[in-house]
């Protein structure tokens, strides 16, 4: 039996931002059904006076591969559009997520 993605998760890379880039980011991702995650992540890699270590990302989900890309290739463009650098977008067919309580 091959298995199957019960849904997918798309994942896209930026600059680090803070305060007002942030909440512009914020709101151009929430349009497109994306959430701005709550931290910055901090990437192995030597900050450089081009790219930083740290990156924002932000998360969106969905059963279908091609209205979830839409979506990413979508905000993908806005965040371009307000001057946000995107560095990566990707989408993962999620096989199994079960979540424990604490």
């Amino acid at each position: 039996m091959t298995p199957h993605p019960t849904y997918y998760e798309s994942h896209v890379t930026f600059e680090p931002l803070y305060g007002a880039e942030l909440t512009k980011l914020e709101q151009v991702a929430r349009r497109h059904g994306f959430r701005v995650a709550d931290l910055v992540m901090l990437r192995d890699r030597t900050e450089t006076a081009l790219r930083s270590n740290k990156d924002t990302f932000c998360t969106g989900r969905g059963p279908d591969y091609e209205e979830l890309f839409a979506r990413m290739n979508d905000l993908r463009v806005d965040a371009l559009a307000i001057g946000v650098k995107v560095w990566r977008c990707k989408i993962e067919g999620v096989l199994y997520d079960q979540r424990y309580a604490p």
